[in-house]
């Protein structure tokens, strides 16, 4: 039985997640159970921790981190994610980071390094990176071989319709979901990427060692949406991640409890450091959003 730890209470991934574990007919039980949770606000987290059967609704995360094989770090932002991964580290269980893995390069590299130094694992990941549409997209890019020569992911810049949150108007809430995809898609043999920034949208460009492009679209104060465009020399190929059944969840928690846990994958942090940095330099170059948060 894989005894899961999780740090955060304040996202709908708490949910996402402790649902499918904890359910009634997951496919999990038996074999993995959420057992415990800390989260900065207490009666949320025992609330969510009644609803969802997790058995210890803990103070500290140290508590939460007690006896424990896998803590999974979901709090709703990414500032605040550095702390509890830091704790789970040091106490040498093995650690999964939700979306985004950390406010800017910095606190990533430094997880990354601890990580190493203690022999723990960890990893990061936004969900969409086990979408189905992005996994057929990879293998109409496979079958393309040489003759593939473009693809472009647009998602929103901001998501300010969820509140006033000024976090929430940042390419990193919802635009770390359409660059990781990127990421997972054309792989990170990519030159500095040029970024244009207008009114509407901004948009990367990333020339790939290949000589192929990349494109990263971010369109401002709109609805969430994740699509793909893929352009070869004989088809143009697009698709749109299926939000409503999200079933993305169900084949990340597959992969981070059959592949990661036990060792035979893992998510390069390589690959995670280089998408908040890359989010990180987007954000801070910004004019439009330097002239609406001064």
């Amino acid at each position: 039985m894989i005894k899961i730890a999780l740090l955060g209470s304040d996202s709908t991934h708490t949910e996402a997640f402790a649902s499918r574990i904890n359910g009634r007919e997951s496919v999990w039980q038996g074999r993995a159970e959420v057992v415990s949770i800390w989260g900065e606000d207490p009666r949320q987290t025992r609330d969510k921790a009644s609803a969802l059967g997790i058995g210890r609704v803990c103070a500290t995360m140290d508590e939460a981190l007690e006896d424990v094989d896998f803590a999974m770090v979901i709090g709703r932002f990414a500032d605040s994610h550095f702390v509890p991964a830091k704790r789970a580290l040091e106490r040498g269980v093995a650690t999964f980071v939700d979306k985004p893995f950390t406010p800017n390069r910095g606190q990533a590299e430094e997880l990354a390094e601890l990580a190493r130094k203690t022999g723990t694992k960890l990893c990061s990941s936004s969900p969409l990176r086990f979408a189905k549409e992005l996994r057929q997209l990879k293998g109409e890019l496979d079958r393309a071989g040489d003759d593939w020569l473009s693809a472009v992911v647009t998602v929103p810049a901001n998501c300010t319709d969820l509140g006033p949150d000024p976090r929430l108007d940042s390419a990193f809430f919802y635009g770390i979901h359409g660059l990781e995809m990127l990421l997972e898609l054309v792989g990170h043999d990519f030159s500095p990427p040029r970024v244009a920034y207008f009114n509407t949208v901004i948009s990367a460009h990333f020339e790939l060692a290949s000589g192929r492009t990349a494109v990263f679209q971010l369109v401002r104060d709109t609805v969430e949406f994740y699509r793909t465009d893929l352009y070869t020399r004989t088809k143009a190929l697009r698709t749109e991640v299926d939000l409503e059944t999200a079933d993305f969840y169900d084949d990340e928690l597959r992969f981070l409890l059959e592949e990661f846990l036990p060792g035979h994958k893992t998510i390069p942090l390589e690959s995670s450091i280089r998408a908040i940095a890359l989010l990180e330099e987007i954000d801070r170059d910004d004019p439009v959003r330097a002239v609406k948060h001064p």
